[in-house]
């Protein structure tokens, strides 16, 4: 086995371990602070007037919003871990290689899709109750997002291809 490949797969797993912990922590709390603090969330949003007044039930949809946004982040990360945990063990390129590659793929193109549509729901949801002609509707897609979807996209491809090759090999590996 190349230790390289151990030793990096082993650091990737507890960096994994800790976010698994972390990251939901992190996101929740800005999501909470946005439910307490409604007139913050005006500040976040740039497309918004200064003077919109948010209200409870705007900032708990938004907070809702948000949370329904924090599943994909987190399912990326155990699939990350099994990755990397199987490379350390030596297992590289099998079909469980692959079905967490997968996993990891799938999980990232949702966050990728996600950093798109939940700002633009949850900017609908704090202009509601401006006047006619001061809503906001703002989709928006930056190179950085765009690069994301595509690395993401790339993830899934290379889990395609890995399932493949593991059953190529397989097939060939029952043949001799």
């Amino acid at each position: 086995m190349d230790t390289r490949i151990a030793r990096l797969s082993g650091w990737l797993w507890w960096k994994s371990a800790a976010l698994a912990y972390l990251l939901p922590v992190v996101i929740c709390l800005a999501i909470l602070q946005g439910w307490f603090d409604p007139a913050a969330l005006v500040a976040r949003f740039s497309a918004l007037s200064a003077g919109t007044e948010v209200n409870t039930t705007q900032a708990a949809l938004v907070a809702a919003a948000g949370l329904f946004s924090v599943y994909p982040m987190v399912a990326a990360i155990p699939a990350r871990q099994g990755l990397c945990g199987r490379y350390r063990r030596d297992e590289l390129l099998t079909e469980a290689c692959a079905a967490e590659n997968l996993r990891m793929g799938r999980a990232l193109v949702a966050v990728a899709l996600m950093t798109v549509i939940l700002p633009t729901v949850q900017l609908l949801i704090l202009s509601w109750n401006t006047g006619p002609g001061h809503r906001v509707l703002s989709l928006s897609l930056d190179g950085s997002t765009l690069s994301f979807l595509l690395s993401a996209g790339l993830l899934l491809t290379i889990g395609w291809v890995m399932r493949e090759a593991a059953r190529a090999g397989q097939e060939n590996a029952e043949f001799v």
